[in-house]
C-alpha cells in the first residue's frame, strides 16, 4: 500500500475538497449559466457554437452536445443576446450527412452540417426537459452552419471527418480503432460495445490514461532515437497536446492529460518527480477548478477513483498473490482487483451492479487492446505512405479484431452481480 506523507498539502486539500463535495456540504458552482431575456422554454432558434464533441444516443435518433449561445430568438420573434451553454440533440441524419458509408449519404450532405466542437451554427427547434438528468435540453428540427469559431477548431474538424473516413475503408476493425482513438462510436458493432460493458470493460474503450500513454511512448521513444533525451520530452509534450485536441477533452481523458502533463514539466525543469498519489491530487484539484461541471460525471468518479485503487492496494493485493503466478501476469491482476475494488461502491450506486470478471477480463484484454492500437497507428502511417499495403493490414488488422471480438463475448457471458443500492 502507498504511504502517505503527513502533512502533504496537495493530498490534503484534495481530500478535504472531495470530502466537501461529495458531501454536499459544498456544491460546485454550474459553469456558464444560461442568461438571457428570452426564458429557456420560450426559445425557438438560437446561434453558437458547439463546444464539445456530440455523442450518439443510445437509441441511435440524435447526438448530445454541448452548445455555447452567442443569441436566441423566442417564438414570438424577440431576439436577445444570450450567454451560457444549452445541452442539445441534434437528428443523427444532420451529423450523418458526411459520414462514410451511413444511409444519409445518399443525400449527398446537402442538409448535412460538421457536427464538431468549435463549429458555429444557427439552429431552431424548442426547449423540453430530460426526464433522464431533469436538464432543459433543445431538441433540433433544422441546423444551418455558420463557419468556425477558429482555425484550429476548423482543421481539427476537417482531420475528424478525414480520419472517420480512413477508418470505415477498415471495416469493422476501423471502427474500434476510430473509438479508441477518436472516441467516436458511430461505427463500432452494437454487438461489441454492449460486450465491453456486458464484460466490465468500458474503460478500455474509454479515451483514458493507456491511450494518451501509448501516444506519449511512443513520441517519446521516437524523440530519443532522434533527437536526444531533453528534446524527446519536448516531443512528447506536444504529441499529447495534439491527442488531446484531437481526441477532446472528455472527463477520464482530462484527468490522463492532467497527470502527464505535470510530470512532463517536471521532468523539463529537471525537478525530482513527486509521487504518484501527489500527481493525481493535483489533478484533482485543478480539474475540479476548471471543469466544476465534471465532479459529479460518472467518467470523472470512474478514472480518479480507479486510478487512486491502483496507486493505494495494488502493491498489498501483489503480495497476496501466488508468486508462482507470471511476475507480469501477477501485477496487471493486482492493478486490476484494486481498480475493481475502489470503484465498486460508485458501480454499485449508479449501476446497480457489479461485474467481478472484468478483473479477469482486463488482464486477458489490455495487452490485445494494446498490441491492436500498435498494429492501427503502425498501420495508418505506412498505409498513407505506401497506400498498396492497404488491404495487407486491413486483414491484419480484422484478424485481430475478430480475436479481440471472440474474447469480449466470451467474458460478457459472465453474471453480473444485482445490488440494491440503486
Amino acid at each position: 500500500m502507498v504511504k502517505i506523507r503527513n502533512g502533504n498539502p496537495v493530498i490534503a486539500s484534495a481530500l478535504i475538497c472531495a470530502a466537501l463535495f461529495y458531501s454536499n456540504l459544498v456544491r460546485p458552482k454550474k459553469a456558464h449559466p444560461y442568461k438571457s431575456l428570452v426564458p429557456k422554454s420560450e426559445i425557438a432558434i438560437a446561434t453558437g457554437t458547439i463546444c464539445s464533441n456530440p455523442v450518439k444516443s443510445s437509441s441511435g435518433g440524435t447526438y448530445r452536445a454541448d452548445f455555447f449561445l452567442e443569441s436566441v430568438t423566442s417564438k414570438t420573434g424577440e431576439t436577445s443576446e444570450s450567454r451560457g451553454i444549452l445541452p442539445i440533440l441534434i437528428p443523427a441524419e444532420l451529423v450523418e450527412a458526411f459520414f462514410p458509408g451511413k444511409l444519409y449519404t445518399r443525400t449527398g450532405g446537402a442538409r448535412g452540417i460538421v457536427a464538431e466542437n468549435g463549429a458555429r451554427l444557427k439552429i431552431g427547434g424548442q426547449t423540453f426537459q430530460s426526464q433522464k438528468s431533469g436538464q432543459d435540453c433543445f431538441s433540433v428540427s433544422w441546423a444551418n452552419p455558420l463557419g468556425w469559431e477558429s482555425s484550429l477548431a476548423k482543421v481539427r474538424g476537417q482531420l475528424r471527418l478525414q480520419f472517420k473516413r480512413l477508418m470505415h475503408s477498415w471495416g469493422n476493425a476501423g471502427g474500434l480503432l476510430l473509438a479508441l482513438l477518436s472516441g467516436s462510436r458511430e461505427y463500432t458493432e452494437k454487438q461489441v460495445s454492449e460486450a465491453f460493458t456486458g464484460a466490465g470493460l468500458s474503460h478500455i474503450l474509454a479515451l483514458s490514461g493507456m491511450h494518451l500513454s501509448l501516444f506519449g511512448g511512443i513520441a517519446l521513444f521516437l524523440g530519443k532515437k532522434l533527437a536526444g533525451k531533453k528534446i524527446a520530452a519536448v516531443i512528447q509534450l506536444f504529441a499529447i497536446v495534439f491527442f488531446v485536441l484531437f481526441a477532446g477533452l472528455s472527463p477520464s481523458l482530462f484527468r490522463a492529460f492532467l497527470f502527464s502533463l505535470i510530470l512532463c514539466c517536471h521532468s523539463l525543469l529537471g525537478m525530482n518527480m513527486p509521487s504518484s498519489l501527489s500527481v493525481l491530487a493535483a489533478s484533482f484539484l485543478i480539474h475540479a477548478i476548471i471543469f466544476p461541471a465534471h465532479l459529479t460525471d460518472t467518467a470523472f468518479l470512474l478514472s480518479y477513483s480507479s486510478l487512486a485503487g491502483i496507486m493505494l492496494f495494488s502493491a498489498t493485493v501483489r503480495k497476496w498473490l501466488s508468486p508462482r503466478i507470471i511476475p507480469s501476469v501477477r501485477s496487471s491482476l493486482a492493478e486490476s482487483t484494486a481498480a475493481q475494488f475502489s470503484t465498486a461502491p460508485i458501480s454499485a450506486h449508479i449501476f446497480g451492479r457489479l461485474m467481478p470478471v472484468g478483473i479477469c477480463a482486463s488482464v486477458v484484454l489490455s495487452p490485445l487492446v494494446t498490441i491492436f492500437l500498435y498494429a492501427g497507428l503502425l498501420g495508418i502511417c505506412l498505409c498513407l505512405l505506401l497506400p498498396f499495403l492497404s488491404n495487407t493490414f486491413n486483414g491484419i488488422m480484422n484478424g485481430l479484431y475478430d480475436f479481440i471480438k471472440w474474447i469480449v463475448c466470451f467474458f460478457a457471458q459472465f453474471p453480473s452481480i444485482k445490488v440494491g443500492l440503486r
